[in-house]
């Protein structure tokens, strides 16, 4: 049977979203992004994170971390930082491993990669661990993949990879889980996609996920 996603590879993974097989490539890449995965989907661990029903701290926590990301962005750039941080929800679920530390490594190596060619030299940096290696070729994916759909310059993915490094930087001084900026991204832009899938809207075409009066 072959996918019923891309019609080409086999059917190996029963999707419940979609109630059909699909395969190992379209769930890893699809997952969340397009597909709505239920909770309960086996191939989600690490992809969800505990909810905050009832713990509004917490919940104001998450905002303010990702709050962060939108400062000084214009309108287009925080359209482009919202398709980002969906973006690492997929990675996430694809290489649950992953740390705010690992990510942090790779998302300033593709950004050192872009300042590069935006002096006009093409040269893509790389990183001494390969589990950031694989995180910088995924996150280069998520980038590529914006850039073909919006009207994007390298001086807005710039800006963009900035505010995630702001926000990761800010996140690790609380010492806290060493996955705290993933947890949070989890909780509440994951919450928020699945929401709106379910009312037919696409809250990441507006400019901000959080806006100020929010947190």
């Amino acid at each position: 049977m072959t996918c019923g996603l891309c019609g080409s590879r086999k059917g190996r993974r029963y999707c419940p979203a979609g109630q059909k097989r699909i395969c190992p490539t379209c769930c890893g890449s699809k997952r969340i992004v397009e597909i709505n995965c239920p909770d309960d989907c086996v191939y989600i661990k690490g992809g969800r994170a505990a909810a905050w029903e009832g713990r509004v701290t917490e919940k104001r926590r998450d905002e303010r971390r990702v709050a962060v990301i939108y400062t000084d962005l214009s309108d287009a750039q925080c359209r482009l930082a919202n398709k980002t941080l969906v973006g690492l929800l997929a990675i996430r679920s694809r290489l649950p491993d992953i740390d705010d530390r690992l990510l942090a490594s790779a998302v300033g190596i593709w950004r050192k990669t872009i300042e590069t060619r935006e002096r006009g030299i093409l040269y893509e940096h790389q990183a001494d661990d390969m589990r950031v290696q694989v995180l910088v070729s995924a996150i280069k994916e998520v980038f590529e993949e914006e850039m073909k759909r919006l009207t994007h310059s390298d001086r807005d993915m710039l800006a963009v990879l900035r505010a995630v490094e702001r926000s990761l930087t800010r996140t690790s001084m609380e010492e806290t889980d060493p996955r705290a900026f993933l947890e949070s991204i989890s909780r509440l832009v994951g919450r928020l996609v699945k929401e709106n899938r379910a009312r037919g809207d696409d809250a990441l075409d507006e400019p901000r996920i959080i806006k100020p009066d929010e947190w």
